[in-house]
């Protein structure tokens, strides 16, 4: 008879609510005649398993994972040389992302505080090279520049929708199915569904518009349609969340009056720094970024931080500040028209928050290191 080895492949655990489980030593007996000894860990689909079904081992191991990933992203996009702002980010959400969210749905629940900083720490890690920004910039500001969703929200949103895609799987003759109407009557879809079933059990009503082009049957919406309705409305619940956290954490008065304007998105279209992480070098990313944030190689930062240099005044004289090189300094005159020309009250908010005037300031700003 030919024996089977069946390796390290093969192995059993026991799962108990017990945090101190009794030292029962049962063991599995192969085929072969062979003792196997219950483990603490198994690893089934890619999911690590342990006693307490708790993943913290899970958790920990794919934080890992993601931060060596995040370290060879690291090497390909310093402050003034490598890839550009775009491609870095798009490695980040191909690259990094799945190795952390493989199995999202199964241990998300599981997770804490602890765990989750430590996924933002890692992601923090990503945002400073996306956007080519310096160290002491606030981490809010990062996510919002860089359109790359805090941890603490994007988990909730993915398990949400994973678990929406799963109902178009649910076969016709689940009992779920029951229920449907109780599980979307809170939803905006559930109004459009009470309609179709009031129109259908009397087809003798009609509803008549003004115009007979507006005119149109209510029908109820396909279960894909309700999918990405309901999709669609989570999305924009965890934006208004993100954009709360951001004017709840925010302590960058600088950054904050200029962007006052704009919300946060994951959108790279709809981000108004989104042209220049696509086209431009990553130098000019990293110095829009520093005039944005107002941390970078100015003498007020260096002072701020208490960085020694040998002088923190501008060549005028003054102390230099991103407001002082774009309106105040006299030496600079000559530089500034172009932004006159876009802002003629110099208002920041225009300057740093508008394509036009940033295209402007990469102008100015070739001038001024030159």
């Amino acid at each position: 008879m030919t024996k089977i080895d069946l390796g390290d492949k093969l192995g059993f655990i026991h799962f108990t609510k017990n945090v101190k489980p009794k030292d029962e030593k049962v063991q599995l007996t192969l085929p072969n005649g062979e003792l196997r000894e219950p483990q603490k860990e198994v690893k089934l689909l890619g999911i690590t398993l342990n006693n307490l079904l708790d993943f913290k081992s899970h958790i920990l191991n794919k934080i890992n994972k993601a931060r060596k990933a995040v370290g060879a992203i690291w090497h390909l996009g310093g402050v003034q040389k490598g890839m550009r702002g775009s491609a870095v980010r798009s490695l980040y959400i191909a690259c990094v992302r799945p190795i952390v969210e493989y199995g999202l749905e199964i241990w998300h629940h599981k997770i804490l505080k602890g765990e989750i900083h430590k996924l933002e720490v890692m992601q923090n890690m990503a945002l400073r090279r996306i956007v080519g920004a310096y160290r002491t910039t606030p981490i809010a500001v990062l996510q919002k520049e860089a359109g790359i969703m805090p941890y603490s929200i994007r988990l909730k949103f993915m398990v949400a929708r994973k678990a929406i895609r799963l109902h178009l799987n649910i076969s016709k003759t689940n009992p779920i199915n029951g229920h449907l109407l109780t599980l979307i009557e809170k939803s905006p879809i559930a109004k459009l569904t009470t309609l179709y079933i009031l129109a259908k059990d009397d087809r003798d009503y009609m509803i008549k518009k003004d115009e007979k082009r507006k005119c149109k049957r209510v029908e109820p919406p396909t279960l894909k349609q309700q999918q990405n309705q309901t999709i669609g409305i989570l999305k924009k619940q965890a934006m208004e969340e993100w954009q709360e956290m951001y004017w709840n954490s925010s302590k960058d008065l600088w950054y904050h009056n200029i962007t006052v304007e704009s919300k946060c998105t994951d959108n790279l279209s709809k981000m108004v720094t989104g042209v220049i992480m696509k086209k431009d070098s990553r130098r000019i990313l990293s110095n829009i970024t520093q005039f944005r944030t107002g941390h970078g190689n100015f003498g007020a930062w260096f002072k701020k931080f208490g960085i020694e240099k040998d002088s923190y005044n501008c060549k005028c004289g003054e102390l230099e500040t991103v407001h002082h090189i774009l309106v105040e300094c006299p030496l600079l005159e000559e530089e500034r028209k172009g932004l006159k020309q876009i802002s003629p009250e110099m208002d920041m908010s225009t300057l740093l928050n508008s394509l036009t005037g940033l295209q402007e300031i990469v102008s100015f700003i070739s001038a001024w290191r030159d």
